[in-house]
């Protein structure tokens, strides 16, 4: 069945901005714009975040398969699942950019980072309800961002990369994306789906990388003076035809963890995707991406 609607990211974040003083909240309502993600200030996180299961993955794997048009979780435990992953962006959307030296730390940047931190930690354990289960779930998303970040930030020292590591690190750095929903699917007693949209996620979020990645290589030249396919030795093309075979293998995975919705909105995806014209050698785009995919399916 499809989930509940509920609050939207926008409205989550406003609901937890309201009950603060006027000069953070009016600095909140401004946040997206201040992290570059919009173009004007009054721009919305949702401008920038603008994929359905990304916004709302928890909704997206809620139906029990087990019986026709009902929920794995009541609606009101959704609703906090819900909450947990909407904060958890907001917060690896700040700490992102702050890493990045995207943008320049202020007081106020940084009291919202850590809030939303506290927050996401608060609705995910009344989502969960067991706090001390809540907490290893937040633990484990903060270690593998952590060692995402780090892997992410020796490469570009190194100037070296791999396929394989390029694959693990993106893993890390984004496993959190999936925290609230394969919190959801644990805590009504389905471990193996839930492992099994983690590793779905993983490689759409990793398709996902690879796309931006080859997409952003002036700027990535320009800010950083290399570029991803340059340190991956392949060209730009070749992770723009990386992107089909990994969705995929995403797709199957939805599909083993009887998943309907998103592999339905997967599949979607993959449509538009293959239909990207990325220039360049068309047979060594596919050959070298259909490499790149494999290689990366071997970790995630």
């Amino acid at each position: 069945m499809d989930a509940p609607a509920g609050l939207t990211l926008d409205d989550t974040c406003r609901s937890f901005t309201d009950h603060l003083p006027p000069g953070i909240r009016s600095y909140a309502s401004t946040l997206p714009h201040r992290l570059g993600l919009t173009e004007h200030q009054d721009g919305h996180w949702e401008d920038f975040w603008v994929l359905a299961i990304n916004r709302d993955l928890p909704g997206y794997v809620a139906g029990d398969p087990d019986r026709p048009g009902r929920l794995v979780v009541s609606a009101r435990a959704l609703g906090r699942f819900r909450a947990a992953h909407h904060c958890a962006i907001v917060h690896c959307l700040i700490a992102d950019r702050l890493v990045d030296r995207q943008v320049a730390p202020d007081l106020p940047m940084l009291v919202l980072r850590d809030l939303f931190l506290r927050l996401w930690e608060h609705e995910l354990c009344a989502a969960v309800g067991d706090e001390a289960a809540g907490r290893r779930e937040l633990a484990s998303a903060l270690v593998e961002l952590r060692r995402g970040t780090w892997m992410e930030i020796r490469g570009i020292r190194r100037r070296a990369l791999d396929a394989a590591t390029y694959a693990a690190q993106t893993r890390d750095k984004l496993r959190w994306g999936s925290t609230a929903a394969a919190s959801m699917l644990r805590s009504a007693g389905h471990p193996e789906r839930a492992r099994l949209l983690e590793r779905a996620y993983d490689r759409f979020c990793f398709a996902l990388q690879c796309l931006d990645d080859a997409l952003d290589c002036e700027e990535d030249q320009r800010t950083r003076g290399m570029t991803v396919p340059s340190l991956l030795g392949v060209p730009e093309g070749a992770l723009v035809r990386a992107v089909p075979p990994l969705l995929d293998a995403a797709i199957s995975l939805a599909e083993e963890a009887r998943l309907p919705r998103l592999s339905e909105w997967m599949r979607s995806f993959r449509r538009l995707a293959a239909g990207i014209e990325p220039g360049g050698n068309e047979s060594s785009n596919v050959v070298q991406g259909r490499a790149l995919a494999a290689a990366a399916e071997e970790v995630l």
